[in-house]
């Protein structure tokens, strides 16, 4: 019955001091009004306190989030180790993203009870969203490895026809189709996405001509066959005159899908740090506020 009593005077006080309803301001209560200034003052520092937690969480998030995007086009890094830490600063942010929400909340009715035509500050962006994105950096994390993988693997595939083509230069011939077989079966962990990626078939069909030819001036020249390796050089001189614009077909290839994998999350990323500085921006320019 005690903290009944106690919380109905808790009420009865708050409707002395607040009202029932706004005041027009002018003719206002002035030790009223001063109060309900100090009290918005206080509100808005608490919720800029909150979402200045968040933006800072969020742009670390950016950060590694970018890293990540990076480590799929160039580089030793996995993507997914980026990708899922940037998953985990968005998630720490829906925490102040909540309190940030519910110090807004306070201060709309305290800056309405000092004026009616007030325009008190929102967010738009909510706790559960901010998980969400942290959600959507965690489902981009694989397959953004599985790109860097077939990355590294076009990469391997030409490392090793250089040193196939080295040998060759040597007079080593075995171990030039070491170095050719090596290769291929690079490229064949690159086959593995074709059909995902448009441009990919061009990559692979040229460096498919690379390695033939190469394979056959080694042979070639292993047997004493001066024709054959002339043929085979002529095979190689013609496929590599194309190795621009496969390696751009790569390139291609590798922007397509890791914008396709990341640009959801990084969109919304995007617009939930906006929406954080939006409202803070909102929050200094408050004129209402001693």
């Amino acid at each position: 019955m005690k903290r009944f009593v106690v919380g109905v005077a808790a009420v009865v006080a708050v409707a002395v001091l607040f009202g029932a309803r706004p005041l027009d301001p002018v003719g206002a209560d002035p030790v009223r009004q001063a109060v309900l200034g100090r009290l918005a003052a206080e509100q808005a520092a608490e919720a800029d306190e909150a979402l200045a937690d968040a933006e800072s969480l969020m742009r670390q998030g950016v950060v590694d989030a970018g890293r990540g995007q990076a480590a799929i086009l160039s580089g030793p890094d996995d993507p997914a180790d980026h990708l899922n830490l940037a998953a985990t600063w968005f998630e720490a942010a829906a925490d102040p993203v909540a309190s940030g929400q519910a110090a807004l909340a306070a201060l709309r009715w305290t800056l309405l009870a000092l004026n009616p035509t007030a325009s008190p500050p929102t967010l738009a962006l909510t706790a559960v969203q901010t998980q969400d994105i942290g959600a959507q950096w965690r489902a981009a994390a694989l397959p953004a490895s599985s790109l860097a993988d077939l990355r590294r693997s076009a990469e391997e595939s030409l490392e090793a026809l250089d040193d196939a083509l080295a040998a060759i230069e040597d007079g080593d011939y075995d171990a030039a189709l070491e170095a050719v077989a090596a290769a291929e079966a690079s490229v064949e962990e690159v086959r593995a996405f074709n059909g995902e990626l448009a441009t990919l078939p061009v990559w692979i069909e040229t460096v498919d001509a690379l390695l033939q030819a190469t394979g056959d001036i080694a042979r070639a020249a292993q047997a004493g066959d001066e024709a054959g390796v002339a043929a085979a050089q002529a095979a190689y001189d013609e496929a590599a005159a194309e190795a621009a614009t496969a390696d751009q077909a790569l390139t291609i290839a590798l922007g397509e899908a890791a914008s396709a994998t990341t640009g959801p999350a990084s969109a919304s990323s995007a617009e939930a740090l906006r929406a954080v500085v939006a409202t803070r921006d909102a929050l200094a320019a408050l004129s209402i506020l001693p």
